[in-house]
């Protein structure tokens, strides 16, 4: 590659820092093309060349045209959201009184801590189908236990592996395998 690039280089030096040249030769396809038409010169393989080149060059530009007009799009958009949110605002977001309040500040926050199964210390604990906890029952202690701390104390798998001293991986491993136990069950007892 480096030797296709020097001598490209030296029978076109005014090619030399150029990104788009830089990148056509770097690509595989491009770089037999190159090559061939170094090795043996002719009329056909320079046009075969300039034509890869061409082909090259209007994917950079459109490239560049589609990504600079989703941006200039992306930005317009964004002006005429905030525009019309200016306009029209929401109800909650009305002013209250002078000191700047609004409705929004005085809904209360629930508490994201707050976990749905709190009185709860195991899945199986919480489970009113009975196919479910049966299925549940099957599972080995592992599985359950990282059912238990993923969906009771919604741990996430990285935090459970933390905990057993294993990569999140094997975590995520078991968790699925758990899952596709119980859904395997739970679709044979429906048939």
């Amino acid at each position: 590659m480096d030797s296709l690039v020097i001598e490209f280089y030296r029978h076109y030096p005014h090619l030399k820092h150029n990104k788009a040249v830089e990148s056509f030769i770097s690509q595989g396809a491009n770089q037999k093309l190159v090559e061939d038409f170094l090795r043996h010169p002719s009329a056909m393989k320079e046009d075969r060349l300039n034509e890869a080149f061409k082909a090259h060059y209007f994917d950079i530009r459109f490239t560049s045209y589609v990504s600079s007009s989703l941006y200039f799009h992306s930005v317009n958009f964004d002006k005429h959201i905030r525009k019309y949110s200016e306009r029209h605002p929401l109800t909650l977001d009305n002013q209250t009184n002078e000191e700047g309040m609004s409705f929004i500040d005085l809904v209360p926050d629930p508490s994201p801590d707050i976990s749905p199964f709190t009185n709860y210390s195991t899945l199986g604990e919480c489970l009113e189908n009975e196919e479910l906890l049966k299925a549940y029952k099957t599972l080995t202690d592992k599985q359950k236990h990282i059912l238990d701390l993923a969906y009771v104390q919604e741990l996430s798998d990285t935090e459970i592996a933390r905990m057993f001293g294993v990569s999140q991986q094997a975590v995520s491993k078991t968790h699925r395998k758990a899952l596709c136990i119980l859904k395997t069950i739970l679709e044979k007892g429906e048939s």
